[in-house]
């Protein structure tokens, strides 16, 4: 299929350790071994240790995703990346200290996030009297990091509340790009703020005058290290046209609606140039769309707690039969049969 086409072969972008800080120990209360956990991930348990080193965004997402499972903690990547301090992000944190404001700091993590985790990004968008500043991963072949995301916007609120000296202040809202878990509790609980799942976009929405808010470097828990020479900045992952338009496709498809005119205007293409582009690389657009709805509902029909109207509506199928149709002519089989056999 078109998806299988895009999987990467050669090594993919890296993470340093430090995004797994207190990880062991989260495990150990819950009985599961760390060791085992990390070999069936394939990662080097003794690189743990060391928060500078580095292990594949694939395997740390894997790692996290199976860590929740086996300890039974559905919320672990939340409540892992809200005790994170800020030194876990590395030189990074030298940098949002040296900051003058909020909206500097954003910046920097914008301009430098490969240093600490390559192939994803954060971006700040303005709306009206509001900010929203979102992460995403950049791979195509990875579109389940609830973990992951719920770690990275937990780390986001914390350190808001550290430079901004506040440990009571509260987003406006918080977005989730995966669909809601069964229980949403712990989510209301460490935000105080609405939560919404299955947006456009994993982010902190706040006012907008928080970026001119001076960074409190007396409330952060870390003084800025002396100034030292930044080694140079890793490049980010690559992704050709297809690898863009998958992960677009999937940002559409929580929208309702996916249509090749509309995925060629977002890239600032015409519709025949994308076709003319997608034929060079040997994709077809259908075929594309179709490939990741069956991902992303094989993915879907795991969780339970998720009605299979819901499945169809967050695949952009306005009907159960029609979703039902779709997923017979995928996998061979009903939803309901491919649900009984998981």
């Amino acid at each position: 299929m078109a998806a299988e086409s895009l999987q990467r072969r050669d090594p993919g972008p890296t993470i340093r350790c430090g995004a797994l800080s207190g990880l062991d120990g989260f495990l150990q209360r819950s009985g599961v071994k760390t060791p085992a956990l990390c070999e069936w991930a394939g990662v080097d348990p003794i690189a743990l240790g060391d928060p500078d080193s580095r292990m594949e965004v694939r395997s740390y997402v894997a790692l996290l995703e199976s860590a929740a499972r086996q300890s039974h903690d559905d919320s672990l990547g939340l409540r892992l990346g809200y005790q994170q301090p800020l030194t876990t992000v590395g030189v990074l944190s030298d940098m949002y200290l040296r900051a003058s404001d909020v909206g500097a700091a954003i910046q920097c993590g914008i301009d430098h996030l490969p240093l600490h985790q390559e192939g994803a990004r954060l971006k700040l968008g303005l709306e009206g009297p509001h900010a929203i500043l979102s992460y995403s991963v950049r791979d195509p072949g990875l579109l389940n990091y609830r973990q992951d995301a719920e770690l990275s916007v937990a780390k986001m609120l914390r350190f808001a509340r550290a430079i901004a000296g506040r440990s009571d202040w509260s987003p406006a809202a918080v977005y989730f790009e995966h669909p809601a878990p069964r229980d949403t509790s712990e989510h209301r609980k460490l935000f105080g703020a609405p939560v919404y799942f299955s947006q456009a976009c994993n982010g902190l929405v706040f006012p907008r005058e928080l970026l001119n808010h001076r960074i409190n470097r007396s409330h952060s828990g870390i003084a800025p290290a002396p100034v030292e020479p930044v080694a140079q900045q890793a490049s980010d992952t690559h992704l050709d046209l297809a690898g863009e338009l998958r992960l677009h496709i999937v940002r559409a498809l929580r929208q309702g609606h996916v249509s090749i005119d509309d995925c060629a205007a977002a890239f600032g293409l015409g519709t025949r140039t994308l076709q003319r582009r997608l034929a060079a690389a040997g994709v077809i657009f259908e075929e594309l769309v179709e490939s990741t709805r069956f991902e992303l509902a094989s993915h879907y029909l795991k969780q339970a707690h998720l009605s299979l109207t819901e499945i169809g509506y967050l695949l952009g199928y306005a009907e159960l039969s029609t979703f039902s149709r779709a997923f017979r002519r995928w996998s061979g089989r009903s939803p309901r049969a491919f649900r009984r056999n998981r």
